[in-house]
C-alpha cells in the first residue's frame, strides 16, 4: 500500500513529540486485516495514546505502555479509571497532582506555553492556567466516553516485552515505534523531556529512558522485535524517511537477522501538521509487516 495523506488532528489531542497520531487513517487501513474478532492490539511505546485510544474505541481490547510518566498520566487519564495521590510541593504544581488526568493536563499546558523543554514558573501564569484547564476539559471528555484499556503499564520497552511473556499474554498485533535518531544519526534528546523531565518536575520516580543514536539503535531494534514475536501474532515496525537509519539500512538489518517482512506499507506525507520538528517538508512512513511466533 502507498499513499498520500495529510495527517489530521486526532481525537484524543494531546502534545507529545514525534506523535503517531497523524498517522492512525494509515495504520488503521493496514492492522485492521490482520485483528482478529474483539483482538489484542498492543504497543510498545504509546506517546500521546491517541492510536490505542482509536482502536479500544472500534472494541479492540488495547495494551498500552511507555516508560514515560506523561504518556501513563495520559493513558491512566483516560483509558481507565486508576486513582492515585496528591503530591505534595512548595508550590502551585501541587494542585494539578491530585488525579492522572490533572498530572496529563499540567504536562500537556507545560509543553503548550514552553515547549519541549518547558520551565516550573515560581508563580503560575493566567495563560498556562488558561492551557491547564483547557486540557482539563479536553481529556475529560475523552475519559466521559467509558473507553477503557485492558492492561496499561508503565515500564522499559524490553521489561514490558519480558512482562507480557510472564504473564503469557498473547496479541494479535504489535506496534512497535522507537525514539528512533535524526536523519544524521543524533539523539532525538527532545524525547528526554516527554519521559525524564517530567518526573523530575514531579519529584516521582521514573526509570530514565535511553535515547538511541547511530551506535546503538539498529541493534537495539532487532532486538526488541524478537522479544515482540515471542507475544505476537504480528509485529509492526514503524520508521521515517527522516530517520536514522535509512530503510536500505534498516532493511539490510531486518533480513540478516531473519526478520523477513511480508510487506512493507509507505505512506507519503506532507511533514507533521503543527510539530514543527524540522524535517523535509514530504517524507516517506514505512510499515514492516513480521511474522510472530504465535500460530495464528
Amino acid at each position: 500500500m502507498d499513499i498520500i495523506l495529510k495527517g489530521s488532528k486526532p481525537e484524543l489531542d494531546m502534545p507529545y513529540f514525534g506523535r503517531q497520531s497523524r498517522f492512525y487513517d494509515f495504520f488503521d487501513k493496514c492492522i485492521e486485516p490482520l485483528m482478529s474478532e474483539n483482538g489484542i492490539y498492543a504497543e510498545t511505546n504509546s506517546g500521546s495514546v491517541s492510536n490505542a485510544f482509536k482502536f479500544a474505541k472500534k472494541g479492540y481490547k488495547v495494551i498500552v505502555n511507555d516508560i514515560s510518566v506523561y504518556s501513563n498520566s495520559i493513558a491512566k487519564a483516560v483509558l481507565s479509571d486508576e486513582e492515585t495521590n496528591k503530591i505534595e510541593h512548595n508550590n502551585w504544581i501541587s494542585d494539578y497532582t491530585k488525579s492522572y488526568l490533572d498530572r496529563a493536563a499540567l504536562f500537556g499546558g507545560l509543553i503548550k506555553k514552553y515547549g519541549y523543554n518547558p520551565i516550573t514558573p515560581d508563580t503560575l501564569p493566567e495563560d498556562l492556567k488558561k492551557y491547564i484547564e483547557e486540557y482539563k476539559e479536553h481529556l475529560t471528555n475523552i475519559k466521559n466516553q467509558k473507553i477503557r484499556a485492558f492492561k496499561i503499564y508503565n515500564l522499559d520497552l524490553f521489561k514490558y516485552l519480558d512482562k507480557l511473556e510472564e504473564e503469557n499474554i498473547q496479541v494479535d498485533v504489535m506496534f512497535m515505534d522507537f525514539a528512533w535518531p535524526w536523519r544524521d544519526g543524533t539523539q532525538t534528546d527532545e524525547y528526554d523531556t516527554t519521559a525524564n523531565v517530567f518526573a523530575d518536575i514531579l519529584k516521582i520516580e521514573n526509570e530514565k529512558v535511553k535515547i538511541w543514536d547511530h551506535t546503538n539503535v539498529i541493534n537495539e531494534v532487532i532486538k526488541a522485535v524478537k522479544k515482540a514475536q515471542k507475544v505476537s501474532k504480528y509485529v509492526l515496525l514503524s520508521n521515517q524517511s527522516s530517520n536514522f537509519p535509512t530503510p536500505e539500512l534498516l532493511e539490510v538489518a531486518l533480513l540478516k537477522n531473519g526478520l523477513n517482512y511480508n510487506i512493507r506499507h509507505t505512506m507519503l506525507t506532507d511533514a507533521e501538521y503543527e510539530d514543527d520538528l524540522g524535517k523535509c517538508d514530504f517524507f516517506r512512513e514505512y510499515l514492516y509487516v513480521i511474522d510472530g511466533n504465535i500460530r495464528k
